[in-house]
């Protein structure tokens, strides 16, 4: 099985329509949009994107008509995350993602932490739903665990024939 994908037109509407409107300054760098197939944990905690750094090499290697100097950054969604979230919180978890870029004062991108403004804009921008991460999380995990669930007893089918 494959564990990533292009990101497809939907994510990309949604992706611009996200900068357009919260990132606007962001604009002129090159994004690479992928859905990662893989449930991932860090910390404990279900992954539903996160965004890179893209190194030199891949930025040579990515180097195309669509990135003339390759891609900047690389965004992964898990994909499971994807399907499950409205179009409201497809946007909440972009926006989130995009708020670790970071263009310092040699006009070199950069990734940054959690910052305490970024956390404030969030509170304010999600005061509608501030459960959202943590309800789509939860969503998701349940899936995967049933997928597993199932994945197992099929296992078990095949040994009793």
């Amino acid at each position: 099985m494959i564990r990533y994908e292009d990101g497809d037109d939907a994510l990309l509407t949604i992706f611009f329509d996200v900068m357009e409107n919260r990132f606007p300054h962001l604009q002129y760098l090159n994004f690479k949009l992928v859905y990662d197939f893989k449930k991932r944990i860090k910390a404990g905690k279900t992954i539903l994107a996160n965004i890179e750094l893209a190194s030199p090499k891949i930025k040579y290697f990515s180097q195309d008509e669509k990135a003339s100097e390759g891609y900047d950054y690389i965004l992964f969604i898990d994909k499971k995350a994807w399907e499950l979230a409205n179009d409201l919180d497809k946007k909440r978890l972009i926006s989130h993602e995009l708020r670790h870029v970071f263009i310092d004062e040699k006009d070199k991108p950069k990734l940054i932490g959690h910052e305490i403004e970024d956390f404030y804009q969030e509170i304010e921008l999600n005061k509608d739903d501030p459960e959202w991460s943590r309800n789509l999380i939860r969503l998701v995990t349940d899936v995967y665990d049933q997928e597993k669930e199932i994945a197992k007893d099929k296992q078990l089918y095949k040994k009793g024939n």
